[in-house]
């Protein structure tokens, strides 16, 4: 029974959020470097009744970079017990997601993060830190959403 729910309703173990607002950078100039603090999620707000245990997160990007130019992405998942007294829960500093190719280009791709929720309080957030390395002309346009599965409990199946 677990093969046809995997193969036909992986939404029915997990749900899909939008984890920021839409976020731009530019080298040398607006975002470059400045955290995109994420939006509250409520793990008492799932339809389920129960609190996810688990979440993949990640940052969707595009960027246009130079040839050779980097894009580096660090990032912060916080937790609260009310949603404002935050502290981090797991980070980690900058890693090269992307490369600009050759004669410079676009590049698009995600970002993900695995994280254990079992110990996490109540809300969570995930910010992220974009840097280019390069010049003015190196430019990102990018946003972040999770799944959040793990759920002691799960919704009922649909009847059909």
């Amino acid at each position: 029974m677990a093969d046809i729910v995997l193969q036909h309703n992986v939404e029915g173990l997990g749900t899909l959020k939008r984890l920021s607002d839409h976020s731009t950078a530019t080298a040398g100039g607006a975002g470059q470097a400045t955290t995109v603090t994420g939006l509250t999620i409520d793990r008492k707000g799932f339809s389920t009744g129960s609190l996810p245990r688990s979440a993949d997160l990640g940052v969707l990007y595009e960027a246009t970079l130079q040839s050779g130019a980097t894009l580096s992405l660090g990032y912060d998942v916080q937790h609260a017990p009310d949603g404002a007294t935050w502290t981090d829960f797991q980070t980690a500093t900058y890693v090269t997601v992307a490369t600009g190719p050759s004669g410079g280009g676009v590049v698009k791709g995600d970002f993900n993060v695995a994280v254990d929720l079992g110990m996490a309080q109540r809300y969570v957030r995930f910010n992220y830190n974009p840097s280019l390395s390069s010049t003015g002309t190196d430019t990102l346009i990018a946003d972040a959403c999770g799944f959040f599965a793990g759920f002691d409990r799960l919704a009922a199946p649909a009847q059909g």
